[in-house]
């Protein structure tokens, strides 16, 4: 159904539909991890968010359309459908594939929060799990959920912001294949150089580091000791408010530090694009 559809008709169209909806821009917050922002009671958030990564011969192209609706204050649930495109380049010659990957829905509870003068503290925790109806046939899918929780925790400001997460992805064995978990922390720093009012445009800018440790996938029962590893990357990216009502969001995660099991090529640059608009 997929397969005559080009990825970056995709994304324009996507990138489109969000910013024809009026509202209010989301929170500030980085593009490479969670946060404990929640949209409020009754507010309704349209998130159109594009990922390229490439290792070795294999590239991948994902646009995800993501909706999230505040049940309350502080608590949130989300659903994400998730377009994909894979390309493997080898000796053999190219395989790309092109369709619909698995949809995954998030619930996330901003269980404290603390307003102090001029900044604001808060922590959340997020569980999220794949639901398995991708495309498996095309190696898009899985038949199996994946897993995910953690916690996060931030502190905005007028002038500057951090944020701190721990999270672990957990994959359920799928026909006896199980893809190796993965564990993650993250810290950022966010830096606004000029405050601006309200109907001018904001600039905020954010210096992350990303770290994640992946265990060894199992095939049939059996360890595949070129997989898995551990990872450091770096994350500048940028977020730009032109208007109350879009937010647009950008940033490239840098690897700095690669210890690889076995026989594997190193990751590449990710590049990262977002849209989000408030209802």
């Amino acid at each position: 159904m997929f397969k005559s559809i080009k990825p970056l008709w995709l994304v324009t169209l996507f990138l489109l539909m969000s910013l024809a909806y009026p509202g209010m821009a989301e929170a500030h917050e980085p593009i490479f991890m969670i946060s404990h922002e929640a949209p409020g009671k009754g507010a309704f958030d349209v998130h159109t968010e594009v990922t390229h990564e490439r290792q070795g011969d294999e590239r991948e192209l994902e646009v995800d359309q993501e909706f999230t609706y505040g049940l309350t204050r502080d608590l949130a649930v989300g659903l994400s459908i998730p377009f994909v495109r894979k390309e493997d380049t080898t000796s053999a010659g190219q395989d790309v594939q092109n369709g619909l990957g698995d949809p995954k829905v998030r619930l996330k509870w901003r269980f404290w929060d603390k307003d102090l003068p001029g900044a604001k503290y808060a922590v959340a925790a997020v569980v999220q799990s794949t639901i398995p109806v991708g495309e498996g046939d095309r190696r898009l899918g899985r038949d199996q959920p994946s897993i995910l929780g953690g916690l996060a925790h931030g502190r905005e400001g007028l002038h500057w912001y951090y944020f701190v997460d721990a999270r672990y992805l957990y994959h359920v064995k799928d026909n006896d294949t199980k893809p190796g978990d993965r564990f993650y922390f993250d810290a950022a720093y966010g830096l606004r150089p000029v405050l601006r009012g309200l109907e001018e445009t904001d600039i905020v800018y954010f210096f992350e580091l990303n770290y994640l440790h992946e265990r060894k996938a199992e095939v049939n029962g059996v360890t595949n000791h070129n997989t898995g590893g551990d990872f450091l990357f770096f994350s500048p990216e940028i977020l730009i408010s032109p208007t109350n009502r879009v937010m647009l969001r950008g940033g490239v995660q840098i690897p700095i530090l690669q210890s690889l099991n076995g026989q594997q090529e190193p990751k590449d640059f990710t590049f990262k694009g977002a849209v989000e608009v408030r209802f």
